[in-house]
């Protein structure tokens, strides 16, 4: 090996597959990609709402099953909770904000519950119904402010849960 006579270091670019492709010429134009791209979304929201009726079910089948288990398995509460992310991390991008509110607030309650509070059914059904609502066609593209008395209500009732000193969820 010869003698540096630099003590910099000698720093060299590889250029990747990806850069090669992405530099060739051709391809659409800027504009028609972006139109391209919005036509894709469009037509994965045309699934959303199905998807959103299969997570929803899924989700209530968890708390039936969370109802009839043994009140130390709380295996219940933490697929009812991945069931709650999976629409709530889905329904913003989708359009469905309110969708997204009601069921960050059912992450919350799922989270208390693992952590030991106990289960309060009428907290939960609280907010599966407001789900239920907000997944329909008239109600499903509005933002969460649009029901000033459901988002507050649904924040309060998500406070006790998650307040360590209101004891337990009953």
């Amino acid at each position: 090996m010869p003698a540096k006579s630099n003590d910099e270091p000698y720093t060299f670019f590889v250029d990747s597959h990806f850069q090669k492709m992405a530099r060739r010429p051709g391809g659409a134009p800027r504009d028609q990609a972006l139109k391209d791209a919005q036509a894709a979304i469009d037509n994965i929201k045309l699934g959303f709402a199905n998807w959103l009726d299969r997570e929803v079910d899924a989700l209530m089948a968890e708390i039936r099953r969370g109802r009839l288990a043994n009140s130390g398995d709380l295996s219940w509460a933490e697929t009812a909770a991945a069931h709650s992310r999976h629409i709530r991390d889905v329904g913003t991008t989708m359009g469905f904000e309110l969708v997204t509110f009601i069921t960050n607030n059912l992450c919350e309650i799922f989270e208390a519950i693992i952590a030991g509070a106990s289960p309060h059914n009428e907290m939960i059904d609280c907010h599966i119904d407001a789900l239920l609502l907000a997944k329909q066609e008239q109600y499903r593209h509005l933002q969460p402010e649009q029901f000033p008395e459901l988002n507050n209500g649904l924040r309060r009732v998500r406070d006790l849960a998650s307040d360590p000193s209101s004891g337990t969820l009953k």
